[in-house]
């Protein structure tokens, strides 16, 4: 087994998923983008915050907001401090009164009151300008105050906050939850008369890791296990060319984020992402976008062949290379050696920058485009010992104005067969997204939303074999070695208005990632990676915005995802081992583009893993009904009975039937599951009887043959916001091997359910 399943896909989500979830930035529109764009709905910068509560004024960008009156002027001027093509500066002119700027920030105050500011400023005719940070009614919490002289001067000033707002920020898109994050105002003002030029703000947190990363996020990464992180993306990756993001902040581009809106200041770039991986303890891997071909207008996002083989020598190449140098010469001289790279992003969906729907282009090239083979031929002749993975179609996709998946796949393994590393493929579950078809299929079936929940909680039966059918088709088609990265996954389904919504917030939302990983578990000898959507679970608030859903720390989906992972903390060797499951089921109908005709698939899922070093056994259970539990039986080989197993319970606390589908809404603690602990017995003959709730997920570690289990500490649930203050600094990073401790649980009967 490869602990490498346990991947999260790292996307420049405008919405705050890098900055600040990532890379610890709370100001918007850092540079002043241009003023033709900075109110565009989709193109111009974002905010946290509702843009009908922002005051616009046709010469300060968005979110930057007047603090003016009368005798209050203000410009948008070329060039400036940070002065590449896409930036401008922020000039306010004062006749004998005092003005400036605002922006509605959002701050992790409930972890620090201490940020570091900085800033460029210049002036004529002005003595100082005051930097403030305030509540939203406009209560001074901490200041600063710098002279303002002709020419350009920056500014870095650590700010203490007297206290916290008060004014907590309540976000989320599924439900709207009072996040532990506090709303301010971020304020440049001066008095008199002249004018002040300012420009490249940024404010981060004063506990931010290496100045850069948030402690959080790298706390929830390291808590759950999370081994390695899928970058840039995602969609935005058909855009994004490696250039952008590497050399001094000021001098990188701000871009339009045409994937997802917005525009990104290119702060977090190629050597951050490798500096996360170092704090975190992650795998690097890194995904070239396939866009040779874009219009004019976008020619600065061209990647050809030569831009990846670059990219990989800037990773992988020595000081005596071109690439190597400039990697050392934006401070790190030793090459980090890079082994995993992928080319391409569902570049068969026409959703997608640079897409086609032309297998045999997007393999070896066409008259127009250049190949996945000559992008392959590149990176390796920079570096021989690199994986290369294609971008392949999950064989159930099914969608309109998209390929046929089992061409797709064939005309790789026919045209790029000897290139072939292996495949990545992405799963998500939509579900039926037309309330017409939907109420068809209600008909077809006898079916209500509640199963229709159930089929799609139950579909990683399915996923398993399909990509049984794809491993087969390799085989078939001479592929050797072949292996499978699901470089993406998730269910994020449509729903009834007022139906359940079983997504990652909830309990059958955590049964459902727990099938995957199960299925993971099954298929380990070609799936071999897998990446879970969002980092961790997108951890900080999002935008103002409608969609897509937004799980906070504590969602069952992270604590099943830390469930399974705890597991690989040590420093064992698992085997996959056979496992059958029978007993009450359902058929899987026809439902919607993506989950095909699937007849008595058993309610409870499983999976079975074996130590290498002893005999001890680690079983996953969990039931996709959501209206009754089941009576488990666990037959177990003879060697087993008598042996004592440490039992994981992550149950729903709601009792009622069917399971509601709650949203997880704390911050600081579950809210809709609970997790139970104890020591039980394997019964003389082999067997072992367990209840299984609704939507739970059970872990079962059987005896290592030392007469107990062996038990591992970490439980799934995230230590939360008062945790080891220790955890992230730089240099404490978690040994594989060192997380086992000495059990001290629970052995209180579990009680029944239902």
């Amino acid at each position: 087994m490869s602990d490498q399943i346990f991947g999260r896909l790292c996307e420049h989500y405008e919405a705050g998923t890098i900055y600040p979830g990532v890379y610890s930035e709370h100001v918007k529109n850092n540079s002043f983008y241009p003023r033709e764009w900075s109110t565009d709905d989709y193109f111009g910068p974002k905010t946290f915050f509702d843009p009908a509560t922002i005051d616009r004024h046709e010469n300060v960008p968005f979110p930057w907001e007047p603090v003016d009156g009368d005798g209050v002027a203000f410009e948008q001027r070329d060039g400036g401090v940070a002065a590449v093509e896409t930036t401008d500066y922020q000039r306010v002119v004062l006749e004998d009164v005092r003005g400036g700027i605002s922006q509605k920030i959002v701050l992790p105050d409930f972890r620090t009151l201490e940020y570091d500011l900085s800033f460029s400023v210049r002036g004529e005719g002005l003595e100082a300008l005051s930097a403030a940070i305030t509540t939203m009614d406009g209560e001074c919490l901490a200041a600063a105050e710098v002279s303002v002289g002709d020419g350009w001067e920056r500014h870095e000033v650590a700010v203490e906050l007297s206290e916290d707002s008060g004014d907590q920020y309540v976000a989320g898109s599924v439900a709207n939850v009072e996040t532990p994050y506090g709303e301010y105002v971020l304020e440049f003002t001066a008095e008199g008369s002249g004018h002040v030029d300012l420009d490249w703000i940024t404010l981060r947190a004063g506990d931010a890791i290496n100045g850069k990363f948030n402690p959080s996020t790298v706390a929830l990464m390291r808590e759950q296990n999370t081994t390695w992180l899928k970058w840039p993306g995602g969609n935005f990756t058909s855009q994004y060319n490696w250039r952008d993001g590497v050399g001094p902040l000021d001098e990188r581009p701000m871009r339009f984020n045409h994937a997802w809106g917005g525009v990104d200041p290119n702060y977090f770039g190629t050597d951050e992402y490798l500096e996360l991986c170092e704090v975190a303890d992650l795998t690097p891997r890194l995904t070239v976008g396939w866009w040779d071909n874009p219009g004019e207008w976008a020619s600065e996002r061209q990647i050809l062949p030569e831009d990846a083989a670059d990219w990989v020598e800037y990773c992988n190449g020595s000081v005596e290379t071109e690439m190597g140098a400039l990697r050392a010469e934006n401070g790190n001289p030793e090459p980090y050696d890079i082994e995993h790279w992928e080319v391409g992003n569902e570049v068969w969906g026409p959703w997608q920058r640079g897409h086609t729907a032309d297998p045999s282009e997007y393999a070896s090239g066409s008259d127009e485009r250049i190949g996945f083979n000559a992008y392959y031929d590149a990176m390796t002749a920079v570096d021989d010992s690199i994986t290369v993975l294609a971008d392949g179609m999950d064989p159930g996709y099914d969608e309109a104005n998209t390929p046929d998946p089992d061409e797709w796949n064939g005309t790789l393994f026919a045209e790029s067969g000897d290139r072939l590393d292996g495949l990545d493929l992405h799963r998500y579950n939509w579900g039926i997204e037309e309330q017409a078809e939907r109420d068809a299929w209600y008909e077809a079936n006898d079916a209500g939303p509640i199963d229709y929940n159930e089929v799609l909680v139950m579909f990683p039966t399915q996923f398993g074999e399909l990509m049984d059918e794809l491993s087969t088709d390799a085989a078939e088609a001479g592929i050797k070695d072949f292996r499978i990265n699901v470089g993406e996954y998730g269910l994020f389904p449509t729903v009834d208005e007022g139906a359940p919504y079983p997504g990652p917030e909830t309990m059958p939302g955590g049964s459902y990632v727990a099938g995957m990983l199960n299925s993971f578990i099954r298929q380990s000898e070609t799936v071999v990676e897998a990446s879970q959507t969002w980092v961790p679970v997108r951890l900080f608030p999002p935008e103002f915005t409608e969609s897509p859903p937004d799980p906070n720390p504590l969602a069952p989906a992270g604590s099943v995802f830390g469930l399974y992972s705890a597991v690989f903390e040590t420093a064992a060797e698992w085997h996959a081992v056979d496992i059958d499951v029978g007993g009450a089921g359902r058929t899987i109908p026809d439902t919607g583009p993506r989950i095909r005709h699937m007849a008595d698939v058993p309610y409870v899922d499983a999976a079975a893993m074996q130590n290498e070093r002893s005999k001890e056994l680690c079983l996953f259970l969990t039931n996709r009904n959501l209206r009754k539990y089941s009576e488990t039986t666990v037959k177990l080989p003879q060697w087993y009975a008598g042996k004592p197993v440490a039992i994981t319970r992550h149950r729903a606390t709601a009792s009622e039937r069917p399971l509601p589908h709650e949203f997880q809404e704390s911050w600081e603690e579950p809210d809709v599951y609970e997790v139970a602990q104890s020591i039980e017995r394997v019964d003389r003959d082999g067997t072992l009887s367990i209840e299984v709730g609704p939507a739970s997920v059970v872990r079962l570690l059987v005896d290592n043959d030392h007469g107990r289990p062996d038990v591992i500490g970490d439980n799934g649930v995230w230590s939360g916001f008062g945790g080891d203050e220790d955890e992230c600094r730089p240099g404490r990073r978690r040994e594989r091997g060192r997380g086992r401790s000495p059990f001290d649980g629970d052995d209180e009967a579990w009680p029944r359910d239902g």
